[in-house]
C-alpha cells in the first residue's frame, strides 16, 4: 500500500491553460493574437499554440506577466487510400509505401485522386520541453516557422510504429508528446496502447464532443493504464473558432506553480501536479489512512476507477441533494492504479491522472 501523500503540490497558485488550439496559422479563424487576447480575457494564463505540423514560438510577441504561451505544433501522420494511386505515385514510393508531404501537398493529392479516403490519422503533439530536454537535443531543437513534414501511407501502415516514430521524433526536437483524440482519428488500440514515452492522452477534446461526439477518450486511457502503461490524460478545446458550434473554454488543465512561466508550467505538467476539466473543480486529492479521496466542490457523483480484478472500481453520488465535496473510498491493496473523475452538478467532469501501485 502506498504511504499517505497530496498529489497537489500545497503552495503555488493554480493556473488555467488549453493545451490543443488552432488559429490562422494552420486552419483556425483568429490570428495568434486575437486568440490570446480572447483566452486571457476568459481567465486563462496560457495556451499552447499547436498548428497542424507548423511549429510556432510566439513568446517574445505575446507574453505579458499574466499569460503565457506555450511553443508546439500538432504533428500528423495519415493512412490513405485511393481508386487510382498507381496513378498518383513513382513505383519507387509505391513499393516503398508511404511518402512525406507538406500539408499543401496532401491537399493536392486528394483534389488529384479518385476516391481519395483518409482511413486512419496519428495527430501528436510536440510541446517545447523544460530547459533541460532543449539542450539534450542540441542542435536538433525546433526553430519558430518551422513546417513538418506529414508522413503519408498508402492503403496499409504499422500504426504502432506510425505513432512511436512519430512521437520520438519530436521529442529528439526538445519537446514532450501528447496522443490526440484516438477514437475520431479511426486507430485501433492496438495501435496506441504499448506506446512509450508518451506525457498524455487526451481525455477530452471539446471540439470533437461538439462536432462528432468523439472526443471522449477514456476508454483508451484505461486500456493503456492496464497495459502498464503509466501515462498521464489531458482535458482540451481543440478550437478553431470557425464552425457552427462553440469550441472554445470547454476542456482545458489546471496547473499547480510557484510561477507562471514556461519552465514552471512546462515542469508541473510533466510532474503530474494538475488535473484535466471541463469545468468541473478538484482542490486536492491522494491517499491517507489506507483510503484515496479528493476534495471537490459541489460534486453529484464521483467515480473512482480502478485498473485490476473486476468490481474494483467504485462510484459515490450526491444523497438528499447535497452537493459531494469530500469523498473517499478505501483501499483493498489489489487495485493496480486509481484515477478519480469528479462530475459536478452542471453535468461538467473533472479527471485525475492516475497513482499507480
Amino acid at each position: 500500500m502506498k504511504p499517505a501523500t497530496k498529489m497537489f503540490s500545497e503552495t503555488g497558485s493554480w493556473y488555467k491553460g488549453n493545451l490543443h488550439s488552432h488559429t490562422t496559422n494552420s486552419d483556425g479563424r483568429l490570428t495568434p493574437e486575437q486568440s490570446a487576447a480572447y483566452y486571457r480575457e476568459h481567465g486563462y494564463s496560457f495556451l499552447c499554440f499547436s498548428e497542424h505540423d507548423y511549429y510556432t514560438d510566439l513568446r517574445t510577441k505575446l507574453d505579458r506577466d499574466d499569460f503565457i504561451t506555450l511553443p508546439g505544433l500538432e504533428a500528423s501522420t495519415y493512412l490513405i487510400s485511393s481508386e487510382n494511386l498507381s496513378d498518383l505515385l513513382d513505383p519507387e514510393t509505391q513499393k516503398r509505401g508511404y511518402c512525406d508531404m507538406t500539408f499543401k501537398e496532401l491537399m493536392e493529392l486528394r483534389t488529384k485522386g479518385v476516391g481519395v479516403r483518409v482511413k486512419k490519422a496519428h495527430h501528436i503533439h510536440g510541446i517545447l520541453g523544460t530547459r533541460q530536454m532543449q539542450k539534450d537535443a542540441g542542435t536538433n531543437v525546433f526553430t519558430s516557422d518551422q513546417l513538418y513534414p506529414i508522413r503519408i501511407y498508402f492503403d496499409h501502415w504499422d500504426g504502432e510504429t506510425a505513432a512511436q516514430t512519430l512521437s520520438d521524433n519530436l521529442k529528439k526536437k526538445g519537446c514532450f508528446t501528447t496522443y490526440n483524440h484516438p477514437i475520431w482519428s479511426r486507430v485501433d488500440i492496438d495501435e496506441v496502447k504499448d506506446l512509450q514515452g508518451i506525457w498524455a492522452i487526451e481525455c477530452y477534446n471539446y471540439d470533437t464532443v461538439n462536432e462528432c461526439a468523439e472526443g471522449e477518450d477514456t476508454v483508451f486511457f484505461d486500456t493503456m493504464l492496464r497495459h502498464g502503461n503509466e501515462i498521464s490524460c489531458f482535458a482540451s478545446d481543440d478550437n478553431h473558432n470557425g464552425g457552427t458550434f462553440g469550441d472554445s473554454f470547454g476542456g482545458f488543465v489546471m496547473v499547480k506553480s510557484e510561477e507562471l512561466d514556461h519552465e514552471s508550467i512546462v515542469k508541473n505538467l510533466l510532474n503530474g501536479n494538475y488535473y484535466s476539466s471541463s469545468g468541473a473543480v478538484i482542490t486536492q486529492w491522494g491517499i491517507q489512512n489506507g483510503e484515496v479521496y479528493v476534495d471537490c466542490e459541489d460534486a453529484e457523483r464521483v467515480n473512482f476507477i480502478c485498473g485490476g480484478c473486476i468490481g474494483s472500481s467504485r462510484t459515490v453520488m450526491m444523497e438528499n441533494q447535497i452537493p459531494l465535496r469530500h469523498v473517499s473510498i478505501p483501499l483493498t491493496g489489489q487495485e493496480e492504479y486509481v484515477r478519480i473523475e469528479v462530475k459536478n452538478t452542471l453535468g461538467q467532469t473533472a479527471w485525475t491522472n492516475p497513482i499507480v501501485f
